[in-house]
């Protein structure tokens, strides 16, 4: 709703409507029909949203444009006069599908229909569905928080209008401002589904061999050319209970997937439940994998959980911050990021072994889901990028670490590499991508051989 205000497109922002009283209501002597109340909820979030640092809206003139209602009282006359809705609600299929039935009845003709889910199969939300709604329907991801993170997926089920995927498309590139990657509908789309498998490996792997909070994110941030938020800071924004139930999905709908039991690391499992157990959910509750200790003079610190308290006895402790430093990382970290990432590949420390860990796991895995997830490794590079604000997505970082020689490495130690890649560089292809003659090009699955990139394939915004 922010980032389309911010685009000078006014929004209706539409959320559930309270069940009963907060105890500051009922001593007011409010009720459940009165205003504030039906309200409250929409109004909490809408104030969240234009509170939180950095900002979302550009100016307060933006939140002008975004008038606020209920799901109960507003529904039918807010989706009667929408272009374009956006649905948004808990990530299960059941709440949503019943939604998009409630929209079918009442969205005029001309309407896009879209579900903004992280993961759930399009297809599936629209289940049950006339035929003239699944035509306008489709997915339409956007990435948190939107002002920021360049990344649209747009999602298409077979029975979505052609022309209204390019109409979406060229609304969202020259209005909202949106770098688009047109997904396959499969289970978390193409971001998400690379996200929580990165995620869950680095996690179980770094609770299983005594890493800290503190230290995961010094080492898979900035130093690798990704956000500061790096892992643990970014399951805070993404919200704790928002990434459990992302992750539970996509273990369920992937059985063929044989990377699927990573999903449910055991450590990694344990400490997701002990922090929904005490219903610490990152930012919007205000401590997750973190939590800010204010000494007596006023000086903010921030203190990361236990995880190994967190996994073996279910406990909640943070643990004050250390600064952490290894040998290899100081020796590197002024150097450009290609030069890094080949250095810490190779340190023989434990920040040399998380950093190749999870280098290694990403690119093997990226390379097992084409073509499942993308036709092209250059969209799981864009929405790496786009989606993730990392400088290189997981092919680039394999060039230049160097494809046939990072191979042999991955089979040494016997981590799996797909067949393509292998034949790819037993026929004489060096590199995912190359110049030729002032051409980008980019290697296809399809051909066996280089094709044209397109020209912003490679760069960010």
């Amino acid at each position: 709703a922010g980032h389309f205000s911010n685009a000078n497109v006014p929004v209706t922002l539409l959320d559930i409507a309270p069940t009963e009283l907060t105890p500051p209501e009922a001593a007011a002597g409010l009720t459940l029909d009165h205003p504030k109340v039906r309200n409250r909820i929409v109004q909490a979030g809408f104030e969240r949203m234009s509170k939180v640092r950095p900002a979302n809206l550009f100016n307060a003139a933006a939140a002008e444009r975004i008038q606020l209602g209920n799901l109960v009282d507003d529904f039918e006359r807010a989706v009667r006069g929408s272009d374009w809705v956006i649905e948004a609600i808990i990530e299960k299929p059941e709440p949503k599908q019943a939604l998009m039935a409630r929209i079918e009845a009442v969205a005029p003709a001309h309407a896009i229909i879209s579900s903004n889910t992280s993961g759930i199969p399009i297809h599936l939300i629209s289940e049950g569905r006339g035929e003239a709604f699944q035509r306008r329907f489709l997915g339409a991801h956007f990435f948190n928080p939107p002002r920021y993170l360049h990344l649209l997926e747009v999602i298409p089920t077979p029975a979505t209008d052609p022309a209204l995927v390019e109409r979406v498309q060229r609304f969202a590139e020259t209005v909202l401002g949106k770098g688009v990657v047109i997904g396959k509908d499969t289970p978390n789309f193409i971001a998400n589904r690379m996200f929580t498998y990165i995620e869950s490996d680095l996690m179980e792997f770094a609770i299983e061999n005594g890493f800290s909070v503190e230290q995961v994110d010094a080492l898979t941030g900035a130093l690798l050319g990704r956000p500061a938020s790096a892992t643990f800071r970014l399951h805070d924004i993404v919200g704790i209970d928002v990434a459990a139930l992302v992750t539970q999905n996509l273990y369920e709908m992937i059985p063929h997937d044989e990377d699927r039991a990573v999903l449910q690391s055991p450590n990694m499992s344990a400490v997701f439940q002990t922090l929904l157990d005490h219903r610490l959910l990152g930012q919007k509750s205000g401590q997750g994998f973190y939590k800010t200790v204010v000494d007596e003079k006023g000086n903010k610190s921030f203190w990361g959980l236990d995880l190994q308290a967190a996994a073996e006895g279910g406990q909640v402790d943070y643990l004050p911050p250390q600064k952490p430093r290894w040998a290899s990382v100081g020796a590197v970290r002024e150097q450009p990021l290609a030069d890094r990432l080949r250095a810490l590949v190779n340190a023989e420390d434990a920040a040399g072994e998380l950093i190749w860990h999870t280098l290694a796991h990403t690119l093997a895995y990226a390379a097992r889901h084409v073509p499942e997830i993308a036709d092209s490794v250059a969209d799981i590079d864009q929405v790496m990028k786009w989606g993730f604000g990392w400088e290189l997505g997981p092919f680039e970082t394999w060039d230049l670490l160097g494809v046939a020689e990072t191979t042999a490495r991955m089979e040494a130690e016997g981590l799996a590499v797909v067949g393509w890649v292998k034949e790819m560089v037993r026929s004489g292809h060096k590199s995912f991508y190359r110049v030729e003659q002032g051409d980008e090009q980019v290697y296809s699955l399809q051909t066996g051989d280089y094709v044209p990139l397109p020209q912003d394939s490679l760069t960010l915004p």
